[in-house]
């Protein structure tokens, strides 16, 4: 395990997809976005991807710089294709829209369709909560993405189709909720496999529907699946995603059965003051905060946080001690840097 110094990986990551062909705007952005999810500690959507975007970048699954275009809109409304760039280029876009439009007509809705995988869906609701709008997220996959059981099922027909919702919170760290609605990320299985670590029970089942905690498992082949979450509930889970797909797929002109790459993305931005001031709002939330921190620490737990907290937390810790990678990881981010004539030349800090 060794730790990266934030800017020296971002500046390694532009590098990177730069050499593939990338303008440089667009390699900005995703290299903001991974190296930023390694920061709050989202592992599983930083820079362990880059070996995953090289190889869809060189099969032509993502168009480095191709053009985000809006399909159609409404004064609220927009569909926007995102050409099949890299989906953190379409849902910048996307989320950069609706904040326009919320800003002028107080609410706004937009969906993202022809997008490739668009990362860590709390970047964009964060984005908006910054500009004092409240914000609700949700991504899914079409069937190449399908590693989670319907409720009662034995095959994936879902996706993990993230939820995620943000909102200003005053002078303190916005409350940035970001889920799974399955029980894991497919990156987090992915994650644990690379560093030869078990999965928590009741996260995976093997290709016969048997509970695993061995991530092998879930690759096979044949391939195993992840479960929805809520344990003896993921009937609500199961209910969620539904809801994910639907929006997030559906609602944008997308199939969501078909054999196609990415994601669907969907926004709904909602102008805090067509409600109230904003100080007003701001106060409420202050009440509201510490309110809740005031309860009693449950019992191996020392504080209550919010949602996002933690997050912020340890985006602060990695910025000074540096962004930690397990070996095996690295090492394939090397391999897949090295194939495009990018090597990596600083020194690492070895935990």
């Amino acid at each position: 395990m060794s730790k990266f110094e934030a800017d020296l990986l971002r500046d390694f990551t532009i590098n990177v997809f730069r050499a593939c062909g990338t303008p440089a705007g667009d390699a900005q952005i995703v290299a903001d976005h991974l190296v930023t999810a390694n920061l709050l500690g989202y592992d599983t959507h930083g820079v362990i991807r880059i070996p995953q975007y090289i190889e869809e970048i060189r099969k032509g699954t993502i168009k480095p710089g191709a053009p985000v275009s809006v399909e159609h809109e409404t004064e609220t409304t927009a569909v926007i294709d995102g050409g099949w760039n890299f989906g953190q280029v379409g849902g910048m876009k996307g989320i950069d829209i609706g904040i326009a439009k919320a800003r002028e007509r107080h609410t706004a809705t937009v969906v993202v369709k022809h997008c490739n995988h668009a990362g860590r869906l709390g970047t964009f609701t964060h984005r908006a909560a910054e500009d004092n709008l409240l914000a609700i997220g949700v991504c899914n996959s079409p069937s190449h993405g399908h590693f989670v059981l319907p409720w009662g099922g034995l095959d994936g027909r879902l996706s993990t189709n993230p939820f995620s919702f943000a909102v200003p919170c005053g002078s303190a760290w916005p409350i940035v909720a970001d889920f799974s609605t399955a029980e894991t990320s497919e990156g987090a299985v992915r994650l644990h496999r690379n560093m030869r670590r078990p999965l928590p029970t009741g996260t995976i089942v093997d290709s016969q529907g048997a509970p695993t905690t061995d991530p092998s498992k879930f690759y096979g082949p044949p391939r195993g699946a992840i479960l929805p979450f809520g344990g003896e509930k993921g009937y609500r889970g199961y209910a969620l995603s539904l809801l994910v797909e639907i929006f997030g797929g559906i609602m944008g002109g997308s199939s969501t059965i078909v054999d196609q790459p990415g994601n669907g993305l969907a926004f709904v931005l909602v102008d805090i003051q067509a409600f109230l001031p904003m100080d007003a709002f701001a106060g409420s939330m202050e009440e509201l905060r510490g309110y809740l921190k005031s309860s009693r620490p449950a019992r191996g737990k020392h504080e209550v946080m919010l949602p996002g907290e933690p997050d912020f937390r340890k985006r602060e810790e990695r910025l000074h001690s540096g962004i930690p990678i397990d070996d095996e990881t690295w090492a394939q981010i090397i391999a897949a840097a090295s194939s495009v004539g990018v090597e990596w030349r600083r020194t690492v800090r070895t935990v």
